[in-house]
């Protein structure tokens, strides 16, 4: 995949099938993975350069607002990000417990006011991610021509959840990486050295006992149809990362298998780590089925 137009409509599908699972994922579950995230948050931005961009929530984003709320009763300069017009980069406007707000692009919050700063560290949620820390965002390209606009003075943490890891998002020359990605399961510094090398991770897949892609989808497959509405997105996003797409999922196979258990069979012999994580979460939802409430680990 070379073309701009082929990794742009490549793109397109990603954030819509990125973002319906994000969504899908039990409310608790998302609460739980965003606590984590928030005490990395707050240990890296201790000494981080201010004033430092937060943002408001959109569709299903971890809520960073009570942490953003913290730090600005600590005393800490806190602002956020304002979207003029598409194509554009952002500006910044200062913001205060209390402050009055306005409705900006999309419908979100910003400060109701024409004070403009100079963020020196951005917050930036993501759609996905990749393994070299670039960003796949909704499409309008605000936060690279913002970083791009503003240089060496400012840097950015992407943070999001660790079920959107992707191998590559096809990274273009107007693509700036974050310095840093933060999930509720690691922190990644692309300024840090490499990790040793894993021959494991090197080896034929068979040889090592996990399933290839195409093994993967068609166990799944078959479970497509007692999987609950609600929880289709995310076995969409596996099947698109194994095979590119998630057309032609049985509706109604008339199944009866145990979902948890089988997919309690599959997770030891699943190799990538976001795929584990979002079957993972499938096979829990399952077993928290009758509770009121979805029950974090």
């Amino acid at each position: 995949m070379d073309e701009w137009p082929e990794i742009r409509a490549w793109r397109k599908t990603a954030r819509a099938t990125l973002i319906a699972a994000r969504v899908a994922v039990p409310a608790a579950l998302r609460t739980a993975w965003t606590d984590d995230l928030a005490k990395g948050l707050r240990d890296i931005l201790a000494d981080a350069p201010q004033p430092i961009s937060f943002y408001w929530p959109f569709k299903g984003e971890p809520d960073l607002r009570p942490l953003m709320r913290t730090l600005a009763a600590e005393g800490a300069a806190v602002a956020l990000p304002v979207a003029v017009r598409l194509g554009d980069p952002m500006t910044f406007r200062p913001w205060t417990r209390g402050a009055p707000m306005e409705r900006g692009i999309w419908d979100i919050p910003i400060p109701a006011t024409k004070t403009e700063v100079v963020p020196r560290t951005l917050i930036a949620p993501f759609v996905g991610f990749d393994r070299a820390s670039y960003r796949l965002g909704y499409g309008g390209g605000f936060f690279d021509r913002t970083l791009a606009k503003l240089g060496p003075a400012a840097s950015a943490i992407g943070v999001g959840f660790s079920l959107f890891e992707l191998p590559t998002i096809h990274p273009q020359p107007h693509d700036v990486p974050m310095v840093r990605v933060l999930t509720e399961a690691a922190s990644r510094d692309v300024r840090e050295s490499a990790s040793p090398v894993c021959y494991l991770d090197e080896a034929d897949a068979a040889y090592s006992g996990f399933l290839s892609d195409d093994e993967l989808a068609a166990a799944l497959r078959p479970l497509a149809s007692a999987i609950p509405p609600e929880l289709r997105p995310l076995l969409d996003l596996v099947l698109w990362r194994l095979a590119g797409t998630a057309e032609g999922l049985p509706r109604d196979s008339g199944l009866s298998a145990n979902v948890s258990e089988n997919l309690s069979t599959l997770l030891p012999r699943i190799r990538d780590d976001a795929i584990h994580r979002i079957v993972e979460v499938l096979r829990r939802s399952f077993e928290n089925e009758g509770s009121k409430g979805f029950r974090p680990a």
